[in-house]
This record gives structure tokens, C-alpha cells and sequence, in this order.
């Protein structure tokens, strides 16, 4: 399966993800919660570019993110490496 690219970048509002899309491609968005304990979640649901993930989370939260494509029939088509950050 080939690899998607993501970019993540802190704002006052939150985190920006950032990701490639064609027009017909479906695109999720998971995010891990603790790190690898934590399960993975969809927290979007063939959603656009740039993403704005502005749930709130205690300092030191390590957070990551990948974005899954699909083809309109459902089949996975790409997937990003995971991108991370801890809050400060």
C-alpha cells in the first residue's frame, strides 16, 4: 500500500494536520491518545485538508495522528506514517 503524507503543526487553536487529497479519495483521520497503550480512533470521517484537531488535552499528552485513504467504494488506497507531538 503506498505511504500518504501528513505534516502536523501546534497552533494556539490546536493541531493542524495537513495531507494530500485527490478529489475522489476518501480520507479519515486516527488519533492515539498516551501513546502506545492507547487505542487508535477515528476522529474524522473523510474530511479535508487541513484538518484542525482542537479537543483539549492535559500538558505532557503525547498525541499522534495518521490519515488513512480510501477509494470511494471503501478500500484502503494510501496510509501516512503516524506524525506525534506532547503537549506542553
Amino acid at each position: 500500500m503506498p505511504t500518504a503524507k501528513i505534516d502536523l503543526v501546534l497552533t494556539p487553536e490546536g493541531r493542524h494536520l495537513t495531507f494530500s487529497k485527490e478529489l475522489l479519495e476518501v480520507a479519515h483521520i486516527f488519533r492515539r491518545v498516551g501513546g502506545e497503550a492507547g487505542p487508535w480512533q477515528r476522529v474524522a470521517v473523510n474530511t479535508r485538508s487541513p484538518y484542525l484537531d482542537a479537543d483539549v488535552f492535559a500538558p505532557g499528552t503525547k498525541l499522534e495522528y495518521y490519515v488513512q485513504h480510501e477509494t470511494q467504494q471503501g478500500d484502503p488506497e494510501a496510509r501516512s506514517h503516524v506524525v506525534s507531538t506532547t503537549l506542553s
